[in-house]
């Protein structure tokens, strides 16, 4: 069980919450207002994390958490092979992102991913905001949202498969976080 209370508590809320603003501001300088709904699930993942003293050993959290990480690899896959980074970005009125811009932008975030899973074993209270996020950002609402544009273009959008089993491990991974310590 993570304890974030104390002197520490502090400190760790607005090192974490500089690094939570640095990660939104990276999100919309790379990819611009369409990923604006990203930035609104890390910060609601920081209130989130903010609003706990307690978090859960990380025994309860890694399976559902790799299995998440691996999930959300398939679906940058998904969505890359099959144009996601065209298509979306023009659902706001925006240019689309180049292949290279999107494959950074992802392989990035992957890797803040593993980085946090790691920070998880070593019950590192920052990696819960990046694990809520993960469940949050890149499950939940990742799969609503390819539910929605499925279903605005009238068949497949690019990333529903992967995104439909994105909000399945995403909902079981924010269970396990939202669990009693």
């Amino acid at each position: 069980m993570i304890n974030r209370s104390g002197a520490g508590a502090i400190t760790d809320r607005v090192v974490t919450g500089f690094f939570v603003a640095a990660a939104s501001a990276f999100t919309l300088a790379m990819m611009g207002r369409p990923a604006g709904f990203l930035v609104i699930a890390l910060i609601a993942s920081y209130l989130l994390w903010m609003s706990r003293a307690e978090w859960s050993g990380a025994h309860r959290i890694i399976p559902v958490y790799i299995l998440a990480v691996l999930v959300q690899c398939a679906h940058v896959a998904e969505e890359y092979a099959m144009g996601f980074n065209r298509d979306f970005p023009r659902v706001f009125g925006a240019d689309p992102w180049s292949g290279r811009q999107f494959l950074l932008f992802n392989l990035v975030w992957l890797a803040i991913f593993v980085i946090a899973g790691f920070g998880l074993t070593r019950r590192n209270g920052a990696a819960y905001v990046v694990a809520m996020f993960l469940a949050i950002g890149g499950g939940i609402g990742n799969g609503l949202a390819h539910l929605v544009l499925s279903a605005r273009a009238g068949g497949y959008f690019p990333g529903l498969y992967t995104g439909a089993l994105a909000l399945i491990i995403g909902s079981a991974l924010a269970y396990r976080l939202a669990q009693a310590p």
